[in-house]
């Protein structure tokens, strides 16, 4: 939207504006405002427009969020007919913009770890559960969207028996509360703590994915003794009794999951609404989806790296 159109908008819904800032563009189609009230105070409009889906379940999560005092937006104000809520504006200090791998930021990463045992174990009624055929299909996105449609690529490699170990090692996994999308660039830094947003696809699933989204960045790789670490303390959290190495398998699986579905996810938002703004980061999700994958699938590590990759970085130069 035009910033007269928001500042109208954020009129309409009686918090007149002088001036409105584009934040960030988010794949779900959220579109997210910075209103300045006055030159000293602020809050942010989310919008999304009623004809894609409503702030129901955001606001539901929302309410047992402050509960259990996992810090995240207060909402002042909601309007379904609008598409409209207005939030606490938390800032700038989001993680996706902060070097995690300085000394003086490490410790963000363990508080993130201890801000998802918190979310994993909260009491929060009335979620969908994650279904094992909705994970599979999620992952036909890297054949039937980033290969076929994206690259153009007609693959001749069977991600079948892949796809069946990933959903079986899933479900042997814990089930808790999962928010989907567990990553830096839903994490807020705010007064001392770290913020959670954009949590409305929550639901029960597997405890490795949020896992994923946190450990297997898509911009960084974290040491394996800073993982080791981060883990070692995620176990203590959880009261889990297992090492290390026993909680990265479950994040193994949760990863090569969702980074076969973030491939199709992001070309898809490209092909079907020419958003660029993802693509870039493309190359890393690839290169560690096969990474991830276990050595006795070396023909379809093969394929992916001999095939895939370059086929990948020549598209993206073209666009």
């Amino acid at each position: 939207m035009k910033e007269s159109e928001v500042i109208q908008l954020a009129k309409n819904c009686g918090f007149p504006s002088i001036k409105a800032k584009a934040l960030k563009l988010e794949a779900s189609g959220r579109e997210y405002y910075r209103l300045h009230i006055t030159p000293d105070a602020t809050k942010v409009l989310c919008y999304l427009s009623p004809e894609k889906g409503n702030h129901n379940k955001f606001l539901h999560i929302s309410n047992f969020f402050f509960n259990e005092k996992i810090k995240s937006p207060e909402i002042f104000y909601s309007n379904s007919d609008e598409g409209v809520t207005i939030q606490e504006d938390l800032g700038e200090k989001c993680l996706i913009d902060l070097d995690m791998l300085s000394a003086s930021n490490k410790q963000m990463l363990k508080d993130s770890i201890a801000l998802l045992a918190k979310i994993q174990t909260a009491n929060i009624p009335q979620i969908p559960k994650l279904e094992l055929d909705d994970l599979n299909d999620q992952m036909n996105k890297l054949t039937d969207v980033f290969l076929k449609d994206f690259l153009g690529i007609t693959f001749d490699n069977d991600f079948n028996e892949l796809q069946d170990e990933v959903i079986e090692k899933l479900s042997e996994q814990p089930w808790m509360n999962c928010h989907f999308d567990f990553e830096r660039r839903n994490l807020i830094a705010f007064d001392n703590e770290i913020a959670v947003i954009d949590f409305q696809d929550l639901s029960s699933g597997p405890i490795g994915i949020d896992l994923a989204g946190l450990i297997i960045d898509h911009y960084i790789k974290y040491p394996d003794d800073t993982i080791a670490n981060c883990l070692d303390h995620y176990s203590d959290l959880m009261e889990f009794q297992l090492d290390s190495s026993d909680i990265f398998e479950w994040i193994r699986w949760g990863a090569i999951q969702r980074n076969m579905r973030i491939l199709g996810t992001l070309s898809s938002l490209y092909l079907d609404n020419e958003r660029t703004f993802r693509l870039k980061d493309l190359p890393m999700i690839l290169s560690n989806l096969i990474d991830l994958i276990p050595e006795k699938y070396e023909s379809l590590k093969s394929y992916l790296t001999k095939e895939v990759q370059p086929q990948l970085l020549k598209k993206l130069s073209q666009i």
